[in-house]
């Protein structure tokens, strides 16, 4: 008997996957994939986002703060702002602040990929069929959006694990019998608490989290767990010794006007004040960018491509309907009164979530539709419980190809002038999936929503 498609798809696929890691380190030490996107073209950015990494750590022990990248001895060839949860310093990059600069960067290359492998581990524990456990690993690790977090060194993987957490804790929750209630509950508390430590995206969720009743407690205590390890990491000197105090903290955080005039890294000319060593930075900053543009064609946001479409600078409001449509449905998600339905719509509603911030915000690297990936495993799942029909899911894989193929700037590599239009075919194959994906998964959520 002739052996099916999709039987001969699950025998090849772990061999293909083993094959395109070993693929991506030769690649990032032998400089295969040059020239394949803007970032890689002269191999003079890699690790660009790691160095500060480690070093925020350093600076710790040496008196200085987590924040001042620039500060003391320069670790590493270069390095951007370090600007990730304070804790994440003292809790994940004091693990690499022990070996020289470059081991330092292919092991957090080695740990990064053994975070997407567990992402894709998750998922495929929560698939029913064959095919299905082992696609997520073919999502997760076959992307050149995950090479992209592999060569800049971006400590984005932690928040794609987080992602992949918080789904698969859901989806326990939705669909699993009671015993296994205690682990959904603990899977959603472990990806919250490492956004929150991290890159704390999840605070977006929260208004779904703490309607729904079956994730309300789980949601709250998380919150309260990141306010008071946040506080402490303001107050304990050992933790933010270039602290302006509290009081001035919460005399700043009460004008955002001021903050966005003098705490913008970029209008600051990389030149950090005293407000900007503060720990208080991490959660500042997002005030600091939030109106702030830059076209540049490392940048994949929707603003930069609608923007550049219509030659002029549209207003801000219009990037932020998409968050404001999602956050409305959430408010409205009280009126669901079946728990196993209100379940189902909190999935669908975290997943467009996740998208407005490659919608809604200005300043987005190609590395962070990383996050795009676990919704892309988990597309197939949800098909299986109906929802999402056929037709979406055909869609959904077919415009997330885009995802795993290198963006289109290889299309003009060489030239010396890249026009504003060249930018915006750059950045078809990411704006393009991201806004599909955005609509189906809100789509999918209004349906469940309507059927209370």
């Amino acid at each position: 008997m002739k052996e099916s498609f999709q039987t001969i798809l699950i025998k090849i696929f772990p061999s293909l996957i083993i094959v395109w890691c070993l693929t991506m380190f030769g690649a990032l030490y032998f400089g295969w994939f040059d020239g394949l996107t803007f970032s890689t073209n002269k191999q003079d950015l890699k690790g660009i986002d790691f160095f500060a990494v480690p070093k925020s750590f350093i600076n710790l022990t040496e008196g200085l703060s987590a924040f001042n990248t620039w500060g003391g001895d320069p670790w590493g060839p270069y390095a951007t702002w370090y600007l990730a949860h304070p804790a994440f310093s003292v809790f994940v990059a004091s693990w690499f602040s022990f070996f020289d600069p470059w081991t330092s960067y292919w092991l957090f290359g080695i740990f990064s990929l053994i975070l997407f492998a567990a992402s894709a581990f998750i998922i495929s524990r929560d698939a029913e069929s064959p095919l299905h456990r082992v696609l997520p690993y073919f999502f997760l690790l076959c992307s050149m959006l995950t090479f992209a977090v592999l060569y800049t060194g971006n400590m984005h993987a932690p928040l794609v694990l987080s992602l992949t957490l918080i789904l698969s804790g859901l989806y326990k929750l939705a669909y699993h019998d009671a015993v296994s209630k205690p682990r959904g509950i603990t899977l959603l508390l472990a990806g919250l608490l490492i956004s929150f430590f991290s890159k704390p995206i999840v605070i977006l969720f929260m208004p779904v989290l703490l309607i729904n009743r079956i994730t309300r407690k789980t949601a709250f205590i998380s919150l309260c767990i990141y306010a008071l390890v946040s506080f402490l990491f303001l107050v304990i000197p050992v933790f933010n010794p270039e602290s302006i105090g509290l009081a001035k903290t919460i005399e700043i955080a009460l004008d955002p006007a001021f903050i966005k005039e003098n705490l913008n890294i970029y209008k600051n000319n990389y030149v950090l004040n005293e407000y900007m060593k503060d720990n208080s930075i991490h959660w500042l900053n997002l005030i600091a960018q939030s109106d702030h543009y830059w076209n540049h064609v490392d940048i994949f946001s929707l603003s930069s491509f609608m923007n550049t479409l219509a030659g002029t600078r549209l207003p801000g409001v219009i990037y932020k309907l998409p968050f404001y449509a999602c956050l409305l449905l959430s408010l409205a998600s009280f009126r669901i009164k079946d728990r196993f339905r209100q379940m189902e719509f909190t999935i669908l509603i975290i997943s467009a979530i996740t998208l407005t911030f490659f919608l809604g915000y200005n300043t987005v690297w190609e590395y962070q539709y990383a996050l795009v990936l676990p919704l892309m495993a988990y597309a197939p799942l949800l098909y299986r419980k109906s929802l999402l029909s056929r037709t979406e899911l055909y869609v959904l894989m077919i415009s997330g190809t885009g995802f795993l193929l290198p963006n289109l700037y290889f299309l003009y590599y060489g030239e010396t002038d890249v026009t504003h239009t060249m930018m915006n075919v750059i950045r078809l194959d990411r704006i393009i999936p991201a806004l599909v994906f955005y609509v189906l998964f809100l789509a999918a959520a209004i349906r469940k929503l309507m059927r209370g």
